[in-house]
């Protein structure tokens, strides 16, 4: 071990034991999410409920069946060890990212160590508030402009006015299912708005149901493929969390040099068409998507100029000097 001027502790390690440190950090980052994975995978069902929630309210928003499809027998499987590999990762990455600082951490000196101690907690606070956004703000309105998108396409139907029944069969609608039932019954079950029809259970003395999904006479039926919608919703939660991470990098542009304030500043209009742009790929390019994500990222410019007027290279590295 040798004491170097500029490094507060620097170890002297040949290529032989780099590569040797590298084998253990690795084998030591991969080791904790393979348990992990097991315990979500046996939690993923209310995982799954959790990213379903802003459909099943914008379905019943529109009296739509609270339902998604399963079109294939392992696909149910293969979407929740999807969600379980994701969760196990996502948990273990505070792990993850301190056996990486284990192996470089070394090799750097003290006051870049520090600018690494300030971007790590704002990088997350970032990525938090940006999932934070998508999960309860973006993706509702975005489900909702779809529904409303499909639902506009209806059939020609005759208006009737509310008054005698025609039919001597009236299917009643109940909001509770019913405590007793025969074989052959059925009733409208809202607010999921599907059809349950009582049939003989191999149990002796009890009924099942069989459900049959209803439509309100739209051309296209709003059916969701469960590992499709669950990719759309994990791939709009990556891309703004990473989109997040626009002030970090023009925090890391300014301490290098490369921009200033002032010129940011300039050329807000050069950065709103990027942003427009940028905002229309990560969305599904409708207008009021691309505008409800605009905002934020503009937010997210001014924020970043902010931070690198307030909180300039020499500051960070120059705090605790007499470490």
């Amino acid at each position: 071990m040798t004491d170097t001027p500029n490094k507060t502790t620097s170890t002297m390690m040949s290529i032989g034991e780099h590569i040797e440190d590298l084998r253990k950090r690795i084998l030591l980052s991969i080791i904790p999410p393979l348990p992990l994975a097991v315990i979500f995978f046996l939690l993923a069902d209310p995982i799954v409920r959790w990213f379903l929630v802003p459909l099943y309210d914008v379905l019943q928003q529109h009296g739509l069946p609270t339902q998604v499809q399963v079109l294939s027998p392992p696909e149910f499987l293969i979407a929740e060890m999807k969600i379980a590999l994701g969760a196990a990762i996502l948990v273990a990455g505070p792990w993850i990212l301190y056996q990486l600082w284990r192996f470089v951490s070394p090799g750097l000196y003290q006051h870049e160590k520090r600018f690494v101690y300030f971007l790590i907690p704002l990088s997350t606070i970032l990525g938090s508030l940006g999932l934070a956004l998508m999960y309860y703000i973006m993706l509702p309105v975005i489900l909702n402009f779809m529904v409303t998108l499909a639902g506009n396409v209806e059939l020609n139907q005759a208006t009737i006015e509310m008054g005698q029944s025609v039919s001597s069969a009236v299917i009643p609608v109940f909001e509770t299912h019913p405590t007793t039932a025969a074989v052959g019954d059925s009733w409208v079950k809202m607010p999921e708005g599907v059809l349950q029809i009582a049939v003989a259970s191999s149990q002796e003395g009890m009924i099942e149901t069989l459900t049959v999904p209803l439509n309100k006479g739209s051309l296209i039926a709003q059916q969701f493929q469960l590992s499709s919608y669950l990719s759309f919703a994990i791939m709009l939660m990556f891309a703004i969390a990473v989109a997040f991470q626009l002030p970090m990098v023009m925090l890391l542009l300014g301490w290098l040099g490369i921009v200033t304030p002032g010129w940011l500043r300039a050329h807000r209009k050069y950065a709103l068409l990027v942003l427009a742009i940028l905002s229309a790929v990560i969305t599904p390019q409708d207008a009021i998507s691309m505008l409800m994500m605009l905002i934020p990222m503009y937010l997210l410019y001014e924020l970043g100029i902010a931070l690198i007027v307030f909180v300039p290279a020499a500051k960070i590295a120059g705090e605790r000097d007499d470490e």
